[in-house]
């Protein structure tokens, strides 16, 4: 098949959008696919596998910062003289709601398409006015799509496709935990080490996260008999670094780390040293491949029960989520894990085997044949649409 990915981000920044798209791309050409990606701004090295195309901007809406994309009438036409050339069989648009680059390239391709829907908005009156606006709008798109993906039961809810758009499906973002699952853990028998890494922004958590650990260093919060003071490492960059680097300041260096956008390798040894993981997210996550990559480590993580991150830790995974933004409950349970190494030993087991359900091995067929299907379904409304005709 030739494949077009469409983000509505620039892939050379970082984000969870973006990596499913990099990794779904390797994926597919591995599995003899022809596959080109298309984003705003650079995206890539503008080569014969992607195209950067139109302007974007960043903003910051609810606690997040997102960025705005469109291209020009002239860039527009100049990528679909390209397409007509290249022959496209589906185009997959990821996170449509986010203004406007996806809508844009939608509007003027005539192919299979396919939709992923990322997005999962806060609670509250914003929250529930947005989710009115998505159920309303993929009603309409719905409609004019041939397959259409949830990443979880998160965005699912608030899809509708009436009686004539496409059934979405529930289908995980594409990660290659291949690094992760080969980590052996070097967990300290001197300290523990409690881990964070991800984006340093206000629905991140980072704040309750803060506060818990002024909680268990303070001793409001006790720490088993026998259990030594552990050290909170928080790898990561954003709005809130302000706040992490002041608290770094206010807490000694066996207490307190900050590391600064980690890269690959060390994302690796942080998570082979780390006794826990933790991720506070208090709303906005329709998935989590931080909670994934974590588990298939060997870690325990310990989360916020926001809807994205409340589908991956299931079953025994239930155990460690926290209502999000409870400090306390955050910081009791973190101490309760630093307590039982046979306990941490046992989550650290049971996640590495449960995030192999998302490893991209087993997700990749799955993305296969719904991309199948969509041909199958738009040969089918052309047919229809050309019998109407004669």
């Amino acid at each position: 098949m030739r494949i077009v990915q469409v983000s509505p981000y620039d892939l050379q920044q970082h984000g969870g959008v973006q990596q499913h798209i990099k990794s779904l791309a390797a994926a597919l050409r591995g599995c003899g696919h022809e596959v080109l990606v298309i984003g705003p701004g650079r995206t890539g090295t503008n080569d014969q596998f992607s195209i950067g195309i139109g302007h974007k901007k960043r903003i910051s809406f609810l606690g997040t910062s997102f960025e705005l994309s469109l291209a020009t009438r002239k860039e527009l036409q100049t990528l679909a003289k390209r397409l007509a050339e290249w022959r496209p069989d589906v185009v997959h648009y990821h996170t449509m709601w986010v203004p406007i680059l996806p809508w844009q390239i939608f509007r003027q391709t005539a192919t299979a398409s396919v939709a992923t829907f990322h997005d999962t908005p806060p609670p509250g009156l914003t929250g529930e006015a947005l989710r009115a606006l998505f159920k309303v709008m993929s009603k309409f798109l719905l409609r004019r799509l041939d397959g259409a993906i949830a990443v979880s039961q998160a965005p699912f809810a608030h899809l509708r496709s009436g009686k004539l758009g496409c059934s979405p499906i529930v289908l995980p973002p594409a990660i290659d935990l291949t690094d992760f699952l080969k980590i052996k853990k070097t967990v300290s028998s001197r300290q523990d080490t409690v881990l964070f890494f991800g984006r340093l922004e206000p629905r991140k958590g980072i704040n309750v996260l803060l506060d818990a650990w002024r909680l268990i260093t303070s001793g409001h919060v006790s720490l088993p008999q026998g259990v030594k003071k552990p050290q909170l490492v928080v790898a990561g960059s954003g709005d809130l670094a302000p706040l992490v680097i002041e608290a770094s300041r206010q807490m000694d260096a066996e207490m307190f780390q900050h590391i600064v956008a980690p890269d690959r390798k060390q994302l690796m040894r942080l998570l082979s040293e780390a006794t826990v993981a933790v991720s506070p997210a208090l709303y906005g996550e329709s998935f989590g491949i931080v909670l994934v990559e974590a588990l298939a480590s060997g870690t325990p993580v310990v989360a916020a029960s926001n809807p994205g991150y409340s589908s991956i830790l299931t079953g025994k995974g239930t155990e460690m989520l926290v209502p999000p933004g409870d400090a306390r409950a955050l910081a009791q349970k973190i101490t309760e894990l630093l307590g039982s190494r046979s306990n941490c030993q046992a989550f650290g087991v049971w996640g590495r085997e449960h995030a192999r359900q998302f490893d991209i091995s087993v997700v990749v067929p799955q993305f296969e044949a719904l991309y199948r299907s969509a041909m199958a379904r738009y040969l089918r409304s052309k047919s229809q649409a050309s019998g109407s005709h004669d």
